[in-house]
């Protein structure tokens, strides 16, 4: 059996698909942009706090990249964008001073108007948790 699309139905298919499936720069729109704020990490008890300052922009393929500065002399960059309706998910890898900070880090966001609600996870080591409130800095 052949089958053949009319050109009518061919511009109709190209536009749903085309609406279906927003362009990164309008779902990141609320996360472009320099934030900063305060992290709170409790390990065994032990409750650490420390600044992070991060850029958030688009790669040159319109996915949301950043990279991160911890005043634990540390920075890194987050990749691996993933969205989840409003929520976000990165990878934090850290490039600058690794023996003070996790490696590799799940991070997840959640805009909120000028804040940004963040989780830190270092991977493998589930029982670690860092959270913060980032507030856009410019």
């Amino acid at each position: 059996m052949k089958f053949q699309i009319v050109p009518a139905l061919r511009t109709v298919a190209a536009a749903a698909v085309f609406l279906a499936a927003p362009a990164p720069a309008q779902d990141m729109a609320g996360l472009r942009g320099e934030w900063s704020g305060a992290v709170t990490e409790t390990v065994d008890g032990e409750t650490t706090r420390y600044r992070m300052s991060v850029s958030i922009d688009a790669d040159h393929s319109g996915q949301p990249v950043a990279s991160v500065s911890y005043d634990l002399e540390c920075r890194g960059i987050w990749t691996n964008a993933a969205t989840d309706g409003r929520a976000w998910s990165f990878a934090e890898t850290i490039t600058a001073g690794r023996a003070n900070c996790a490696p590799h880090v799940e991070v997840e966001l959640v805009p909120a108007g000028d804040t940004l609600r963040v989780r830190l996870h270092p991977v493998l080591v589930p029982e670690q948790l860092a959270q913060a409130t980032l507030r856009r800095a410019r």
